[in-house]
């Protein structure tokens, strides 16, 4: 039988490159990003309408997209192989839970880091135009709900692709397509449109930024836990190929 500290030993093993992959990753999104942002000061923004964290975005954006993919497929990839080899579903869920949870805390180390450094370059780079917003206290703010939330949500999604297949995939995609053909209707009728719609949308951005930030660990801790506890109830009945 596989120990608990055998499990969490094996599974960083078996993905030490990873935090080099995310490294390289969000790296390489923010140079991409700085280099992007440039080219648009020099050629697509206007003098005096400011810049903005582009490079930091972007980074965030790829590395929340390269973890969740990673997360999930983890726990379709391994949990039959491991649970066949001997490694109890407790042992598995919580060592891959420990691991993804040290990969989401570095990749939000470096995302402080680069978006102290973005901050601090915009203001050299571009001493002429204010910034539209710093990025640095946004992602501090944010931070440990984004830490939590990623691995419970992608521990939630492996452990519905386990049990119910490709129907989960083929919904998660409709899902986010929508999301994006959505998401600029719904920034419309946030800063511009006077339909009804405006107001609810701004009622749930306000709503979502009054929450005081002291508030928002308690929020990743709940969801964290939520999402936890339905990916757990579905992996300890999940039958094994």
């Amino acid at each position: 039988m596989i120990t608990m500290k055998r499990a969490i030993k094996n599974q960083f093993q078996i993905n030490e490159n990873k935090c080099l992959a995310v490294l390289l990753l969000e790296l390489g999104f923010f140079l991409a990003g700085m280099l992007l942002l440039a080219i648009m000061m020099r050629f697509a923004i206007d003098e005096g309408e400011g810049t903005f964290p582009l490079a930091t975005i972007l980074a965030a954006f790829a590395g929340a997209v390269f973890l969740f993919a990673n997360f999930g497929e983890d726990y379709t990839s391994q949990f039959h192989t491991q649970i066949s080899m001997g490694c109890t579903r407790k042992e598995f869920f919580v060592s891959v839970l420990l691991k993804h949870l040290v990969l989401s805390a570095f990749g939000m180390v470096i995302l402080l880091v680069l978006g102290a450094a973005e901050d601090a370059l915009n203001v050299r780079l571009y001493p002429m135009e204010e910034p539209e917003f710093a990025i640095f206290p946004i992602l501090l703010r944010y931070g440990i709900a984004a830490v939590l939330g990623l691995p419970a949500a992608a521990a939630l999604f492996g452990a519905l692709c386990n049990r119910f297949g490709q129907t989960v995939r083929v919904v998660f995609i409709i899902l986010w397509m929508m999301f994006w053909l959505g998401l600029p209707r719904v920034t419309d009728a946030i800063l511009e449109s006077e339909t009804e719609g405006q107001a609810v949308f701004q009622g749930i951005a306000k709503g979502i930024m009054a929450v005081p930030s002291g508030m928002w660990p308690v929020v990743g801790v709940l969801a964290f836990l939520l999402a936890l506890g339905g990916a757990w109830r579905l992996m300890r009945t999940q039958q094994v190929n």
